[in-house]
């Protein structure tokens, strides 16, 4: 056998191993499109103060609806996501456990010790090929469950917002008094 031929067939080897390695990357990789039928709804509620309150939705051809329903700069829109902000969306998903989250956070049933009132809510809700997944969490639920999953849901909420540019259609809220002022 010839020593000059075993590092030539180990490269033939480790190349082919590579080769077919990525192949089989890209199969378990995350889809660059979301499946045909997915969705993902963010709704914002009000507060005591100006807190924007609206609702956001993506669907997988890319179509966002926007309705802004109080302190928001506009009331109805519709805009285009990237399937890679799609993509995005559907891996904070992922990402923060969304699918293993209880589906309420509101009151003391779901372990909010105590429950504040006047404070905004965030629902959201995502449709994929694993099903329909709504999780609604009350800002003013506290206590040791709220406080594990307040950082995942308002982590994913925000990914929603940025990859949607919600902020296009909120505007920045008035300060109390200029909205006093606006009124006279």
């Amino acid at each position: 056998m010839n020593p000059a031929r075993i590092p030539l067939g180990r490269s033939i080897i480790t190349c082919a191993a590579l080769w077919l390695g990525a192949c089989g990357l890209r199969v378990d990789a995350a889809p660059e499109q979301p499946t045909h039928d997915a969705r993902v709804t963010l709704q914002r509620s009000s507060c005591y103060g100006n807190c924007p309150s609206y609702t956001v939705t993506a669907a997988a051809d890319g179509q966002i609806s926007f309705e802004g329903h109080l302190h928001v700069r506009t009331g109805s829109a519709r805009g285009h996501a990237t399937p890679a902000q799609l993509a995005n969306i559907l891996a904070a998903v992922e990402q923060v456990g969304f699918r293993s989250m209880h589906d309420s956070y509101v009151s003391h049933d779901d372990g909010c010790e105590p429950v504040m009132s006047d404070m905004p809510g965030i629902k959201i809700t995502v449709v994929d090929s694993e099903g329909s997944k709504s999780v609604d969490f009350y800002n003013g639920c506290a206590g040791a469950t709220a406080d594990a999953v307040r950082p995942r849901i308002e982590q994913l909420a925000n990914t929603i917002d940025r990859q949607l540019d919600t902020a296009r259609w909120i505007g920045k809220p008035a300060a109390p008094g200029d909205a006093e002022r606006a009124d006279r």
